[in-house]
Order: structure tokens, then C-alpha cells, then sequence
């Protein structure tokens, strides 16, 4: 039976969650795109992993300042139902 290399990459244990489509970002004068994975270029697939890089750091700063707010909150002895954000400006005006 014949399987097609996207099967075949599928099917390994490291490309288990290989993309149907890429977005490929804007260039130069080229408009951005989403491209069938099975048909992407080089490139293509290049140009897609600086987008997504810049998504993962975006995130990442997302989760580090929301990590110190929990942390600044907690700090202050807030739990459960309490408003997160007025608790860690508290220890911000504590820390003065």
C-alpha cells in the first residue's frame, strides 16, 4: 500500500502533530498565505517558524507576567476568589 511522505512523517513518533497547513507571513510584496504542509517549500516552512518563534516569545512573556502576578498575589495572602491584580498591586505598594 502506498503511503505519502505526510503519512509517512505522521506516523513517526517525533512529527506526531505535524500541521495540515502553514501560514507563511508576509514578504517583501508577497501577501501572507496558509499553504498545504504536503506542498510547502523550504522556504515556506522557514518562513513559517519565524512566525511562529515570534508568537512563542510573545507567549512566553505573557506566561512570565502572569507567573508574577500569581507569585506578588500569593505573596500577599490572596486565594481562591480574590481579585489577583488588586492583591499584587498591594505588594507592589508594600515593597516601597
Amino acid at each position: 500500500m502506498f503511503k505519502s511522505p505526510l503519512t509517512k512523517l505522521r506516523q513517526s513518533h517525533w512529527s506526531a502533530s505535524f500541521p495540515d497547513t502553514i501560514a507563511i507571513p508576509p514578504l517583501a510584496e508577497r501577501a501572507a498565505r496558509t499553504r498545504p504542509v504536503d506542498r510547502a517549500s523550504v522556504d515556506d516552512i522557514a518562513f513559517a517558524l519565524v512566525a511562529l518563534e515570534e508568537e512563542r516569545r510573545g507567549l512566553g512573556q505573557t506566561i512570565m507576567a502572569l507567573e508574577d502576578v500569581l507569585r506578588m498575589a500569593r505573596r500577599q495572602g490572596a486565594k481562591g476568589s480574590d481579585n489577583a491584580v488588586a492583591a499584587a498591586a498591594r505588594d507592589l505598594e508594600a515593597r516601597k
